[in-house]
């Protein structure tokens, strides 16, 4: 494969038979979505990219905002790099320092807030969105905001690519499984796979209240994102970080 471009490497990623004697169940193939293969090494490279592909005359004289501390920041700015554009992110969730540290040495402006909810509060002056929605009010032509929480393309571009992938290499799908972060990802891709299985169980995973796993949220912060749709899942279920790590050791 020639890739002309590092966005020509976002998406297409394998998908890979767990071996029964891992995960332990009887009569039942499972497969995971190795999104790690993506540039940025993960699924958000797909949410950047959708966000932005339909924005990219606008690039070269505008700036990028979001809210994000960490995969999706990369990803965005990553692809504004290439369009000679820039990120500023606006968070209050950096709680690896190790992600402040590669945001910073590809260029992303960190705008840090005291707050210390996770969850979208309007009546919160130091919430995130709250502050990118006043700083894009002083300059509207300044910014594009990509809006990860809202943004139906993050939805539609796993719906057209991720869900599209899985059908492609499996067919009909019984149980989809995906976490809950901004929730596009799990919620598009099982749209499209759901089309080929109208009985398709599709369990989205959050962590436990009070707990931190990267990537995905807990129950009480998903409320607060807009592409959220609770009706959709056939089960929402709780993990703790201390079993994903086990669990990721374990399957690594």
């Amino acid at each position: 494969m020639l890739a002309q471009s590092i966005t020509d490497l976002i998406g297409n990623t394998p998908l890979l038979k767990i071996p029964s004697h891992v995960h332990g169940l009887k009569n039942i193939e499972v497969y995971a979505k190795l999104e790690l293969f993506n540039p940025w090494g993960s699924v958000k490279d797909r949410t950047a990219w959708g966000i932005l592909k339909p924005n990219l005359d606008e690039l070269n004289n505008k700036i990028v905002i979001e809210s994000s501390s960490g995969n999706t920041a990369k990803a965005l700015q990553m692809i504004a790099n290439l369009y000679g554009s820039s990120l500023k992110t606006i968070t209050n969730r950096i709680k690896v320092p190790e992600a402040k540290d590669v945001l910073r040495l590809i260029g992303t402006q960190i705008q840090e807030l005291p707050g210390k909810s996770d969850c979208y509060d309007p009546h919160d002056p130091n919430d995130p969105i709250v502050y990118i929605e006043q700083e894009i009010a002083k300059d509207p032509e300044k910014y594009i905001y990509s809006d990860q929480y809202f943004n139906d393309l993050n939805r539609k571009i796993h719906y057209d690519t991720t869900g599209k992938e899985i059908v492609d290499d499996l067919g009909k799908v019984d149980y989809f499984i995906g976490g809950l972060g901004s929730t596009g990802s799990t919620l598009g891709a099982a749209q499209r796979v759901k089309e080929y299985n109208p009985d398709l169980v599709t369990v989205g995973v959050v962590a436990e209240k009070e707990d931190y796993i990267p990537g995905i949220r807990n129950h009480d912060e998903t409320l607060e994102v807009g592409l959220f749709n609770p009706d959709f899942y056939s089960e929402i279920v709780t993990v703790n970080s201390h079993d994903s790590l086990e669990a990721m050791m374990k399957l690594i």
